[in-house]
């Protein structure tokens, strides 16, 4: 039995998702889930709330007692954990490079970590995707959206991350943003790879989209009707498109991944973190195959 616990907004529970898919089904056993970092208020980074709902997969959630058993162990627990016979392991990530060790994890374990990089879960892609498949439909905008994005030929998301990498101070330290810079290059190496490209601008702060970003493009959409709780469309629609250009951001990480086509085209920034914390080493985030082009 694995127990994953799981943080973080969406993009980052996909990776603890995909990652426990992946590890559960290495070591052919069952597989749970900790939503109690969503009980939290102190944790001092921007609320979250459990998304997995989201998805067509059935989720097994961990109750209490199956917690305790790791974290809080009674006595006969401790006693085993002793002896040896029925110990419980905890394996937490120590950075966020790729580790293969965790692969070797003694069951049954607790797995607390972030897990952002394709290798933990590429060799069963596939599985992956089908079981991170929306459930709900699109609304109505999104539908007729998504409905144009299969006609066009070219279309190339756009997200831009701000929000929290701006407001909060917390955030901002550990992440930072990507530049106008960032994004004109990004563009611009589209238009050279792809013929007669269309973007679809995806974000939290659509005024700086509009100013910014709009005007260096002579085919451009800016989806902003997705609020709240319909936020999650965006991804399925940043997913439909035929290319993408992303921000420092799991959401849009995803929106990339989660479209198969092999000849995409996907633009990431250089630096995932703006921290120069050992923890936060992300050399195996982006995917070897996508271009990266510096922050700034």
């Amino acid at each position: 039995m694995i127990l994953i616990k799981l943080q973080g907004g969406l993009g980052n529970q996909m990776f603890q998702y995909a990652f426990g898919l992946a590890l559960s089904a290495k070591l052919n056993t069952h597989l749970y889930f900790d939503l109690s970092f969503f009980k939290q208020d102190d944790h001092g980074l921007t609320p979250r709330t459990y998304q997995l709902d989201l998805f067509s997969k059935r989720v097994n959630i961990a109750g209490d007692g199956m917690i305790n058993r790791f974290l809080n162990p009674g006595l006969m627990q401790r006693i085993c954990n002793k002896t040896g016979i029925g110990k419980t392991t905890i394996y937490r990530e120590k950075a966020m490079s790729f580790n293969p060790d965790v692969f070797a994890v003694k069951q049954p374990a607790y797995v607390e970590g972030f897990w952002q990089s394709e290798l933990y879960f590429a060799p069963v892609s596939a599985s992956i995707r089908k079981a991170l498949t929306f459930r709900a439909p699109l609304n109505e905008e999104s539908a007729k959206i998504a409905a144009g994005l299969a006609q066009q030929a070219n279309t190339v998301s756009v997200h831009v991350r701000r929000g929290d990498y701006v407001s909060s101070k917390t955030t901002n330290q550990l992440h930072g943003t990507c530049s106008v810079t960032y994004y004109q290059k990004a563009i611009a190496l589209v238009k050279e790879q792809v013929a007669d490209p269309v973007f679809f601008f995806f974000s939290d702060d659509s005024e700086w989209v509009q100013q910014h970003l709009l005007p260096l493009t002579e085919k451009g959409v800016l989806v902003q009707h997705n609020l709240h709780n319909d936020s999650w469309q965006d991804m399925a629609l940043m997913s439909k498109c035929k290319h993408h250009i992303i921000a420092n951001s799991s959401f849009s990480w995803w929106g990339a991944w989660l479209n198969p086509d092999i000849e995409k085209v996907v633009i990431a920034p250089e630096d995932w973190f703006n921290t120069k914390s050992e923890y936060f080493v992300a050399s195996n985030i982006v995917p070897s195959n996508w271009l990266r082009l510096p922050n700034e």
